[in-house]
């Protein structure tokens, strides 16, 4: 249950406070780098990725099928991965930590599943 609580909490920080809040503008920035997005529509569209991982989190910490939940997760970022590393390299501090980072929390998620 701890497990799924700190995903379920990095899964909400990341979607009601970095994108839904829109306290991190870098999310919105590298969403508005990928092809045919344009800075009006990279709003409503960070919006909507922080609602898909505000459910994300309560799927999470629900622990309802676990294994299809890390598998939704791993593949959402690996997708966010390569949409960001592909399209808005620039935008990103540091891409080796990202992914660095983001390979911890999808090891966490397949933890978190198979207790």
């Amino acid at each position: 249950m701890t497990a799924r609580l700190a995903l379920g909490g990095v899964w909400l920080h990341q979607g009601l406070w970095a994108k839904i809040l829109d306290r991190d503008p870098s999310h919105r920035e590298i969403v508005g780098r990928l092809p045919g997005m344009g800075a009006g529509r990279a709003r409503d569209v960070t919006i909507a990725i922080g609602v898909a991982e505000v459910c994300m989190s309560v799927w999470i910490v629900s622990g309802y099928r676990a294994r299809t939940c890390a598998v939704a997760q791993t593949a959402l970022m690996a997708a966010f991965n390569a949409g960001a590393l592909t399209f808005a390299r620039d935008e990103l501090t540091s891409p080796g930590q990202l992914l660095v980072r983001n390979a911890g929390i999808a090891a966490l998620a397949w933890i978190a599943a198979w207790r």
